[in-house]
């Protein structure tokens, strides 16, 4: 789940900033920062030419969503819980947090804003299990990535419980960490922050730089399984 700022290690415990001074669904509304600020409209502008590079687009016309996707080819392979095998060049989905629709954060903690994260999540899933099983542009995915970058201090078990709730399972990386893929994850880190300041500034208060980043996977057959009877809102189509 890439282009993200922070997550809650568990959704329903709200372990995540609380949207300040806003309460119920008031805080799921979009209220990115109105002030002129260059550096902003320079972040939203690189947001942009990133997401036309990288192709990422809507899958569903559900407001609420809160998730765009990509079409990638899996660099790795592997097996997952449910037996399914990911192979080296596989179509997968990338998942990446719609920023302007996160439920903004503050310095208050509290369960409110876990819960909201939580519910506009599910329902997110719920679409892109629709899609996935209806849309032929996605008629060969396999599985379904997140790239979850978590904010402060985390371990390996923050992460397996987060995407426990989800359905999603941690996959180990095997491979050795290099130099370039180090640098790669320091410059992400920078972007998340940018991106943070820009969408969501309220969510900067108390954090660390430094994150964990994880790939956390699930099967095409066990999300449509899992979320596919929930709901009907995936009609976007290009």
């Amino acid at each position: 789940m890439s282009q993200s700022f922070l997550l809650p290690s568990d959704p329903h415990r709200g372990s995540a900033p609380l949207a300040g001074g806003r309460t119920g669904e008031d805080a799921d509304k979009p209220q990115t920062s109105r002030a002129i600020d260059p550096l902003r409209d320079v972040v939203r502008a690189l947001d942009r030419w990133m997401r036309r590079r990288q192709a990422i687009t809507e899958f569903t016309d559900d407001p609420s969503c809160i998730l765009r996707i990509s079409l990638e080819a899996a660099e790795r392979e592997l097996r997952l819980a449910d037996g399914a095998v990911v192979s080296l060049g596989d179509p997968i989905v990338e998942i990446h947090f719609w920023n302007e629709r996160l439920p903004q954060a503050s310095a208050a903690i509290g369960l409110g804003w876990g819960r909201r994260f939580g519910r506009r999540l599910q329902r997110s899933f719920d679409s892109l299990a629709v899609a996935l099983a209806r849309d032929p542009r996605y008629s060969g995915v396999v599985a379904v990535r997140g790239h979850l970058a978590f904010a402060g201090v985390r371990n390996n078990a923050d992460c397996q419980r987060f995407g426990a709730w989800f359905g999603f399972e941690v996959a180990e990386e095997t491979r050795p960490t290099t130099l370039s893929h180090r640098v790669h994850d320091v410059a992400e880190d920078f972007w998340l922050l940018a991106l943070t300041y820009t969408f969501n500034p309220g969510a900067l208060h108390g954090r660390s730089l430094v994150r964990r980043h994880d790939d956390m996977w699930i099967s095409r057959a066990r999300l449509i399984e899992r979320y596919g009877a929930h709901g009907e809102p995936a009609k976007k189509s290009a």
